[in-house]
């Protein structure tokens, strides 16, 4: 298990929560615990923002014969692997 540590906490924010935890029979250890599981439970974040077809339609494209750019649609294989490695000053 990890440990963390929060600085700067408020005094009258941490005595809350103390009594708080208190008051339902636990320890501002666990109460914290509690408090942190239950916002990564009941946050319903995506593990990604672009989609799965979004993602399958971009490799389709990386996968293609032809590059997607227009700027490189009309040179060679070569070309365009020279452009990159800097021996090609056509591009």
């Amino acid at each position: 298990m990890a440990t963390l540590t929060i600085r700067n906490v408020p005094e009258e924010v941490k005595q809350a929560l103390r009594v708080k935890a208190a008051q339902d029979g636990n320890s501002l250890e666990e109460a914290l615990r509690q408090i942190l599981s239950d916002q990564v439970v009941t946050q319903d974040v995506p593990a990604s923002r672009i989609s799965a077809e979004e993602i399958m339609r971009r490799a389709a494209e990386l996968e293609a014969d032809e590059p997607t750019d227009s700027r490189y649609k009309y040179y060679s294989q070569k070309e365009l692997s020279d452009a990159l490695s800097g021996e090609y000053e056509g591009i």
